[in-house]
C-alpha cells in the first residue's frame, strides 16, 4: 500500500477549482521541474464504468498511440500525493503539464510557481507540434507535386523531340532547328570535311542544310 506522504515543498488546503483537498506549493517551483510519477491501479478500458471518476485517472499509451491500461488514483490505498493535483479549468490557468516516459506520468511545471498557489494540471500547449505538422504537410504536398512533373529519363523530352527535328547522320532528334544545327556542327562535322552550305546573310558555311533555316 502506498502511503499518503506529501513531501515539505507542498501544502494541503481546500481547492480553489472544484470540492475537496487541493494540492499547493509551499515554497517556489521553478519552470521545468518534475513531479512523479503518478500512482494508481492498473486497469484496462473495459473495466472503467459511470460511477467512476475520470478526473482521477490517466491512460498509458504504447509506442503507436494505443491505450495499454488506466491509471486510476480513485482509492487513496493504491496512490500517492499527486491525486490532490486538480485538472485547470482552462488551459490559460494550468501550471502544471501531465507528460509521459516510457509508462510513468508525470507531472511537468511549465511555468515558474510562487509559493501557495494551487497546481492544477493541464496538457502541454500544442501550438508549435501543430504549426510543425502543418509545415510537413506543406512540404510532403510539394514534393509530391514536384514528383509528378518530373518524369525520369527525360520522358517528357523524348516524346517531345520526336515531334521535331531528326539528325540525317544518327537516330537523334530535337525540339527546334537551332538545337539540331549545334548537334550537327558538333558531332557530325569532320574537320576535313568542306562546308558545304552557305548563308547569304553572314557568309558561314554548314555542313548540312538545316542549320541554315536557324533563328
Amino acid at each position: 500500500m502506498l502511503g499518503m506522504y506529501v513531501p515539505d515543498r507542498f501544502s494541503l488546503k481546500p481547492s480553489k477549482v472544484q470540492e475537496g483537498i487541493g494540492l499547493y506549493t509551499a515554497r517556489r517551483i521553478k519552470k521545468g521541474e518534475k513531479f512523479g510519477p503518478f500512482a494508481g491501479e492498473k486497469r484496462m478500458p473495459n473495466e472503467l464504468n459511470e460511477s467512476m471518476d475520470p478526473r482521477l485517472m490517466w491512460e498509458v499509451r504504447g509506442s503507436k498511440g494505443e491505450v495499454l491500461y488506466i491509471l486510476d488514483a480513485s482509492n487513496p490505498r493504491h496512490s500517492n500525493w499527486l491525486r490532490f493535483v486538480h485538472q485547470a479549468p482552462t488551459q490559460e490557468q494550468k501550471n502544471l503539464a501531465a507528460i509521459q516516459e516510457g509508462e510513468n506520468i508525470f507531472y511537468l511545471a511549465v511555468d515558474d510557481i510562487e509559493t501557495d498557489n494551487e497546481l492544477l494540471i493541464g496538457f502541454l500547449d500544442s501550438e508549435m507540434e501543430e504549426i510543425e505538422e502543418k509545415e510537413e504537410e506543406e512540404v510532403v504536398s510539394k514534393d509530391e507535386e514536384s514528383s509528378k512533373d518530373f518524369q525520369p529519363s527525360g520522358d517528357k523530352d523524348v516524346l517531345n523531340d520526336k515531334e521535331g527535328y531528326a539528325c540525317p547522320q544518327c537516330e537523334s532528334s530535337f525540339r527546334s532547328q537551332e538545337i539540331l544545327a549545334e548537334h550537327l556542327q558538333s558531332l557530325h562535322q569532320k574537320p576535313t570535311e568542306e562546308k558545304e552550305f552557305k548563308c547569304r546573310n553572314c557568309d558561314k558555311k554548314f555542313p548540312v542544310k538545316q542549320a541554315l533555316q536557324r533563328q
